[in-house]
């Protein structure tokens, strides 16, 4: 039993190393060209990006989070049942375009921005190749077959770059922006169909999609709710404060996510295939679960605490001074991201024993409590700041949530959990305490910055391994390829 989850861990592991290196790799260069976009461009461009992603990003959770999660979770694989899931994603992503096409002209006047609707109709097209993604990637999820994905991410990334770019330096502004998800998820969707030689049938089995919707459907429900939270706080920035507040928050959730959110995305595309072998076993479920969080927990976490140490030399070297309105989101965001892994592993979970009526339960008490918080706090206090410390506390509010349904559920005890958090939190202080000792005898930001950043990595490690921390030494051993270890329960 213990060399077959040693086993299974070396797999998870691997796989996430995968996933997190083609994530990385193509998230290295997308951080280089918004890095160049945001000297060249203004902040008020940001902001009506910002908010069609909003709208786009609504959609995008009906199709991302529908067949492709079915497919994954279906025991059988057939060319059939993939036919069916592709030509489904095709008739939802074709009318959610047309839904959006519609209603653009209506968004544009409601938000008093006459170039707000063209933008819609031409970055909608996104949905397209976001869909025909998605099944590819099951297919790939399924065999854990990740490795394959490197090419396809890092050429959709390289061309959506260069598209961007030339339209920055020819001065057509907001464009550039529109244009780089569009260019690189078809070129990632259409390279990732050649890698694979990926094979589709005229078939269409009703009776597939049936199951498929019934299987799926509490789960879209739950991940709508939760794009619709999250984009709640854009639509009331919008509509409340200014561009430049809507842009300063925007930059502020999207700069973790460069560093943070490709290892999330990662960590999702491996846990919940690898869940889904051991549906049966929920002691494997709790264990795999319990070593995702872990896992994730000790390599996010001090990037993110890491980040609000040294946010305001960041935010200066990067994007010059003109963003240094930034720098407090960026802070609060930092704490809101450090808590996400534990909400994506959870809800891979869940998914893996297809439990979504239990999820979308918890949610909706999770997101109605977070929501009359945020609306709370904007009564005492109407700054836009606010909006961003409402992010904050529903996160908190989320994770105390949890904690007794995984207890329940998976039998993952409160106290484990809490020990799973405050173990590499408290390597994480020990590194910050470190890291501003340092700042603080340094004056030429570009030095400050890299020696924090040096201290920092070097302070962490030392201590995980002093420590004999757990998750060190699981990763150490999958790195030098040498022994893999189980987790400890």
């Amino acid at each position: 039993m213990v060399d077959k989850l040693s086993n299974e861990n070396g797999s998870i592991t691997n796989n996430m190393v995968w996933s997190v290196t083609e994530r990385v790799t193509s998230q290295i260069l997308s951080t280089i060209v918004s890095v160049i976009l945001a000297r060249l461009l203004y902040p008020e461009a940001y902001a009506t990006v910002a908010l069609v992603t909003v709208f786009i990003n609504l959609a995008t959770v009906v199709m991302s989070s529908s067949f492709s999660s079915a497919l994954i979770y279906d025991k059988e694989q057939s060319i059939e049942h993939y036919s069916t899931a592709f030509y489904s994603i095709l008739l939802v992503t074709g009318t959610l375009y047309l839904m959006l096409y519609i209603t653009a002209p209506f968004l544009a006047i409601y938000y008093n921005d006459d170039s707000l609707a063209n933008i819609i109709r031409v970055m909608s097209l996104v949905l397209v190749p976001q869909g025909i993604y998605s099944i590819l990637f099951a297919y790939v999820s399924k065999n854990m077959l990740f490795k394959k994905t490197y090419k396809p991410t890092f050429l959709g990334a390289v061309s959506g770059a260069s598209v961007a770019l030339l339209l920055a330096l020819k001065g057509h502004g907001v464009w550039a922006l529109v244009f780089l998800p569009l260019i690189e998820s078809s070129v990632s969707s259409f390279v990732l169909w050649r890698v694979l030689n990926f094979k589709i049938a005229v078939n269409f089995d009703v009776q597939y999609v049936k199951f498929m919707i019934r299987y799926c459907v509490k789960f879209v429900m739950v991940d709508f709710l939760n794009a619709i939270y999250s984009s709640l706080n854009s639509l009331i920035i919008a509509q409340r404060f200014s561009k430049a507040d809507l842009s300063y928050y925007t930059k502020a959730y999207n700069l973790p996510q460069m560093l943070l959110g490709s290892v999330n995305v990662a960590i999702s595309k491996v846990l919940f295939p690898f869940f889904s072998q051991s549906k049966e076993d929920i002691g494997q479920i709790r264990q795999k679960l319990r070593m995702g969080i872990q896992l994730s927990n000790y390599v996010l976490m001090p990037m993110m605490i890491g980040l609000m140490v040294i946010s305001e030399e960041v935010v200066t070297l990067l994007f010059t001074n003109k963003w240094i309105g930034m720098v407090p989101y960026l802070q609060i965001m930092c704490a809101v991201w450090m808590l996400q892994p534990i909400q994506i592993c959870t809800i891979q979970a869940y998914k893996a024993i297809g439990r979504g009526d239990e999820y979308l339960r918890l949610e909706l008490y999770k997101k109605i409590l977070a929501i009359c918080v945020l609306i709370l706090l904007l009564c005492i206090i109407q700054k836009p700041i606010i909006v961003a410390f409402g992010a904050l506390t529903g996160q908190i509010v989320s994770c105390v949530i949890n904690m007794p349904y995984l207890n329940q559920l998976f039998h993952y005890t409160v106290k484990a959990q809490i020990r799973d958090l405050v173990t590499p939190m408290g390597l994480c202080i020990i590194m910050a305490i470190g890291v501003m000792v340092v700042g603080s005898l340094i004056g030429n930001v570009i030095l400050k910055m890299f020696v924090q950043i040096i201290i920092g990595i070097v302070i962490y490690i030392s201590a995980s391994w002093l420590l004999k921390n757990q998750s060190f030494i699981l990763l150490l051993n999958v790195i030098l390829k040498n022994r893999r270890i189980s987790v400890k329960e």
